[in-house]
């Protein structure tokens, strides 16, 4: 409705202008607008002459390709004219102005004198019409000309306007909707669904080998996922990356997209989206279109707010990840020192170490080394072989020597162990007896966070050692007592209790009251000796470590 109003008054004054009766019509020859300056000549063109015959036109049959600018062309009866001038929009012509009637002052005494001129009414409108010379008719071609750039400048910045109402209330749609930005595959469907033009989307991460398709959307683009992009493809190739969306016009002509079109896409138009953090570049975001020569304008400033927003999302998903991941592990070295408290002696300490680094899981096996009294042993939990841990003994041997002395002063370092790559924690417990907690590290940025809970780990493990040859509460707990005394239901209720299930979640797996399942464990921690759930940890450790050793 506002086009067309906006349009009525760009007409009325254009009519006024030229003196001449005008009327904008669709490609199927609909009016859009209501005709201004109607005169007796015009109207009988467009509405008497309807008894005779259809004395209009229709776009579609008088369009002639390549048709750019206004033109005079003939209408109603012999002799008469009117300017014809498309619209574009988009670089399509998607609207006509008609804008007449008028006679040629050299061809309007031949109108006069023709035979077909025998109504009264007719007759009298010719009369009234002006002839107009040749320069006359031109100065109205430029001024229709004008007129029509003016619309279709209007109508597209409408409908841009438009578009970017409709993009601006899908991004507050998608923005809202925690659950929309979850992953990168979603972030590029959400990408896809702003325009239907947009049939390609992917998402270019580096790696250490260079930069690669890390995601894609599309019937086309799925088969680009896991594949190297070229060193030469822009904007990977500047050496300071744009901050700004990158436009790229006919991408598919220009050689350093080859990479497109060596997998058989052909994309016409691209938009590429920096996924900064910080001052860190961590990847592209890139639409593209096989099918339209261009994308709107829009889709540069909305597409940027949406890969900022889902990268921030990112990161403080992963920051929430990391703290509760380090909340987790702090409970666990809690548990572990009061799981250790319960054991029988060192060496089953020592066990636990090793069992309690791989739950960490920073690689792919763990070794403890303990040299007590001249003995040593080896411990190992993982993908590492009994030859490999008496290989990795001997070294520590020969590196520390006999007594440890060194490692009273050693720090915890990374070192490589057969070609793996592995954070070594000395700790020294005294009278010659020290040990070593080796942990391969897959992941060279988990190196600094290994060091932290391993030399945790190791001091825990020490002290537990240390409180042991001083005679220390060993807290001994009657494991026998474990099937003899406990009914069926309360072994249930145990075996979730050691789940690290709620007393809710127990009640509503069993199907009981809470105040039935807090009745079973009264009667579990009574039966069997222990105080609090962190002793019930170190009871199915020993249970567990026995069973294995008989």
């Amino acid at each position: 409705m506002v086009i067309r109003e906006s349009l009525q008054y760009i007409q009325d004054a254009y009519a006024a202008l030229t003196e001449l009766s005008m009327l904008i019509v669709d490609d199927h020859g609909a009016p859009v607008t209501k005709v201004s300056n109607m005169t007796e000549l015009a109207e009988l063109v467009l509405f008497a002459a309807e008894r005779e015959a259809p004395s209009f036109f229709c776009p579609r049959e008088l369009v002639i390709d390549g048709w750019q600018r206004p033109s005079v062309v003939p209408v109603g009866r012999f002799g008469m004219k009117s300017i014809v001038a498309p619209v574009f929009v988009d670089e399509k012509a998607e609207y006509w102005i008609w804008a007449g009637v008028f006679i040629e002052e050299e061809t309007k005494w031949l109108i006069c004198e023709q035979p077909l001129m025998d109504t009264g009414e007719w007759t009298s409108a010719i009369e009234q019409v002006a002839a107009l010379p040749a320069r006359a008719i031109e100065a109205k071609l430029k001024d229709i000309e004008k007129m029509a750039v003016i619309c279709g400048e209007l109508i597209s910045g409408e409908r841009r306007k438009q578009q970017c109402r409709e993009y601006g209330k899908r991004l507050e749609a998608v923005v809202a909707d925690s659950s929309a930005l979850a992953d990168v595959d979603k972030l590029l469907f959400e990408l896809r669904a702003f325009d239907e033009r947009v049939d390609m989307a992917l998402y270019i991460a580096k790696c250490p080998q260079g930069w690669m398709v890390a995601a894609a959307s599309g019937e086309k683009a799925g088969k680009l996922r896991g594949k190297m992009i070229d060193a030469l493809f822009p904007p990977l190739s500047s050496s300071e990356p744009p901050l700004r969306s990158v436009y790229v016009q006919d991408a598919a002509l220009d050689p350093r997209f080859s990479f497109f079109v060596r997998h058989g896409i052909r994309p016409k138009a691209m938009i590429a989206y920096p996924a900064m953090y910080g001052k860190t570049m961590e990847g592209w975001v890139m639409i593209g279109s096989e099918a339209a020569s261009s994308l709107p304008a829009a889709l540069r400033s909305v597409g940027s707010a949406l890969v900022q927003h889902w990268l921030l999302l990112a990161k403080c998903t992963e920051a929430d990840m990391k703290m509760d991941r380090h909340l987790m592990r702090l409970s666990m070295l809690m548990e572990i020192g009061r799981a250790m408290r319960m054991v029988q002696n060192e060496e089953e300490i020592i066990r636990m170490m090793a069992e309690f680094a791989a739950e960490f899981a920073y690689g792919d096996f763990v070794c403890v080394v303990w040299s007590s009294d001249g003995q040593t042993a080896v411990v190992h939990e993982g993908a590492m072989d009994v030859e490999m841990a008496v290989r990795y003994r001997d070294d520590v041997c020969r590196r520390y020597g006999c007594h440890g002395e060194k490692a009273k002063s050693e720090v915890p370092a990374l070192l490589d162990v057969e070609g793996k790559s592995v954070m070594e924690v000395p700790f020294f417990v005294g009278d010659g007896r020290y040990g070593v907690l080796a942990v391969h590290i897959k992941k060279g940025r988990e190196a600094k966070e290994a060091e932290v809970y391993m030399t945790a780990l190791a001091a825990i493990g020490a002290m537990m050692i240390s409180g042991k040859a001083h005679g220390g509460n060993d807290g001994t707990v009657n494991i026998d007592m474990l099937s003899e005394q406990l009914t069926a239901r309360e072994m249930d209720v145990l075996e979730l209790l050691i789940q690290g299930c709620s007393n809710r979640e127990i009640s509503e797996r069993l199907f009981i009251s809470v105040h039935t399942v807090k009745n079973h464990i009264t009667n579990i921690f009574q039966k069997i000796g222990v105080n609090d759930r962190s002793q019930l940890i170190a009871l199915v450790y020993q249970l567990n470590h026995r069973r294995q050793r008989c």
